[in-house]
């Protein structure tokens, strides 16, 4: 399967997760500073102790994760995205309770019936993917809640390779994110986000 991200946003969600980063690092140094100051500050070696930032970083996938092949995973899952290649046939992903972290949604998985070959071969990846492109986006707002052009989520998409395409695969995975790369437990539907 062929993966394709939709990324107009993402330059805009990494302006915000930047500036949002400044503001944290701005408060943490006047917070710093306001504890320097303070002669009753508890120390250790004289430095004021201070508590380290929350961090969103997981360094793996959860206990109850269940590997499954990305052709397998269905509407409503929730899910880690592949870390092999995303040409691969049928990357492996992690399967989660939408309750547990995770980075991904899948909000449909369509059977593409678009235009193809002579004789039914692979019509191309140019084909697949303006195909998934549009179906996904068309099935972006009722799930979210508001347009995929408005919403600070993105989508995600897989579609047949021709090595797959002969094995008849026809599937196109459609999966909501989080450019930002945070974490989120619970659904993506109806967030309006």
């Amino acid at each position: 399967m062929i993966q394709r991200t939709r990324a107009v946003d993402v330059g805009a969600a990494r302006l915000r997760t930047g500036l949002a980063g400044l503001v944290l690092s701005v408060l943490l140094l006047v917070g710093v500073t306001a504890c320097s100051d303070d002669a009753a500050s508890p120390t250790t070696t004289g430095v004021p102790v201070t508590e380290a930032p929350p961090t969103t970083a997981l360094s793996g996938p959860p206990v109850d994760a269940v590997p499954e092949g990305l052709r397998s995973v269905r509407a409503g899952q929730c899910f880690w995205p592949p870390r092999d290649d995303p040409e691969a046939e049928d990357a492996a992903v992690w399967v989660v309770d939408c309750g547990t972290p995770h980075r991904h949604e899948v909000i449909d998985v369509l059977v593409y019936d678009g235009p193809v070959g002579d004789e039914g071969r692979y019509p191309g990846s140019a084909f697949i993917q303006e195909w998934a492109d549009e179906q996904c986006v068309a099935r972006f707002e009722p799930f979210v809640g508001l347009p995929w052009s408005r919403s600070v989520l993105d989508l995600m998409m897989w579609w047949p390779s021709a090595a797959s395409w002969d094995r008849a695969d026809r599937e196109v995975v459609c999966a909501v994110f989080d450019p930002t790369g945070d974490y989120t437990t619970g659904s993506y539907r109806d967030t309006r986000r």
